[in-house]
């Protein structure tokens, strides 16, 4: 506790995939994974300022996603592309169109690298495989779609209103 009476909290963001189930330890009665989305429904859920902490946690790992290969740590070694796509989509929490996922990431420098291999995993036509490239910043970054409520137009009608100055002759 600070000397002006408030609780400091820290929190640690990290982006794994598998994790183990949660044991609780000496200070807890039990542990337990949830789902964010509902944790973020409702800012009551959570004590304190753990909802707000929680809305920065996942804006920064929603961030992190658009300037680093971390998306590719939620897939096998070797994926395809549609694959990668769910992550980006998870995470995100939006619809990606898959043509233009595509280009952009086979675009990306270094981001992934063809495995030469077809997999068809997934049902269909068999996919192009591919694994992690080199890089560790992505460059031009891979920019989520703005997914804000965006305020309707107003729209405009033929009519023009004028006011005239009547003068007497």
């Amino acid at each position: 506790m600070c000397s002006d009476g408030l609780i400091d909290s820290v929190a640690y963001l990290a982006l794994v995939p598998d994790l183990p189930e949660p044991e609780a330890g000496s200070d807890a009665a039990d542990a337990e994974w949830h789902d964010v989305d509902d944790l973020l429904s409702s800012p009551r859920r959570l004590a304190f300022d753990h909802h707000a902490i929680l809305t920065d946690a996942m804006e920064r790992a929603r961030s992190k996603l658009e300037y680093s290969p971390v998306g590719a740590a939620f897939c096998s070694e070797s994926f395809t592309i549609n694959e990668l796509r769910q992550v980006y989509e998870a995470i995100w929490d939006s619809d990606l169109d898959a043509r233009n996922f595509h280009r952009t990431i086979t675009s990306t420098n270094d981001f992934v690298e063809p495995t030469g291999e077809r997999t068809s995993r997934q049902g269909g036509r068999p996919a192009a495989l591919y694994r992690l490239g080199q890089a560790r910043l992505l460059h031009p970054p891979l920019l989520r779609p703005d997914t804000r409520p965006r305020p309707r137009p107003r729209r405009r009608t033929g009519w023009v209103s004028q006011r005239r100055r009547l003068t007497s002759p």
